[in-house]
């Protein structure tokens, strides 16, 4: 088992499940910020493309403008799964199950048949929520570009489970397993960070027909060890 975040909680520190730097509405702002910049972004890939001599004229071409025009409008979808951005967001299972499945769209090639199987049980707090939802794109993301490259089906399921003290999220799968840089990449970093931001771990193991990702977020302040 590789453990990706390790708990760094100063005795003196008050404990908080929130980010102890920077405010809701500057990070709705910047959330905002991004997502313009990448929908201009987009849009100008899709104009570019459009502009290629003869690109419609074939099967091929209108392939492959259907393509991106679909995955454009994927990644829009998924941005308001995670933000909420410009619809109020609905329940937890329905938007983990949104992310989800964005996700798998966004990634898969268009011939491979993924199921996905998501549960959830307890009632996850809302400040946590946030985090759980960009975590679980993150590791179906990773499942997807590592454990199911080059397959043509797979299996990846996500399991959600709040109790009176933790949230726990696991993301399994039937393929390869992790074939990243060693120390995790930028997108394993990013996952560290998250659970970092509320005093939580992650880790990464090879299971015996796949790989699980797992992420522990605490609900309050947990004992030091003795000793």
């Amino acid at each position: 088992m590789t453990y990706l975040s390790a708990r760094s909680l100063h005795p003196a520190a008050p404990w908080s499940p929130l980010p102890r730097h920077g405010g809701q509405e500057a990070e709705t702002i910047s959330i905002g910020l991004l997502r313009h910049h990448t929908k201009n972004a987009l849009q100008r890939i899709l104009a570019e493309v459009s502009k290629v001599r003869g690109l419609e004229e074939t099967r091929d071409g209108h392939r492959v403008m259907a393509e991106l025009e679909r995955r454009v409008m994927l990644s829009a979808a998924l941005s308001n799964a995670l933000f909420g951005l410009t619809h109020a967001p609905g329940g937890m299972e329905d938007r983990l199950r949104s992310v989800c499945e964005a996700t798998v769209e966004l990634m898969a090639d268009p011939d491979q048949i993924l199921r996905l199987e998501v549960v959830v049980e307890g009632e996850c707090p809302a400040a946590l929520r946030g985090t759980v939802l960009r975590a679980a794109h993150e590791m179906v993301g990773n499942a997807v570009k590592h454990g199911m490259h080059a397959r043509l089906l797979g299996h990846i399921r996500i399991r959600l489970t709040s109790d009176a003290a933790w949230t726990g999220l696991a993301v399994e799968d039937d393929g390869w397993g992790y074939a990243g840089a060693r120390d995790g990449g930028e997108g394993l970093g990013l996952l560290r960070a998250l659970a970092a931001l509320h005093e939580g771990t992650t880790t990464l193991q090879r299971i015996q027909d796949g790989t699980r990702a797992t992420m522990d977020l605490p609900h309050g302040p947990q004992p030091l060890p003795m000793g």
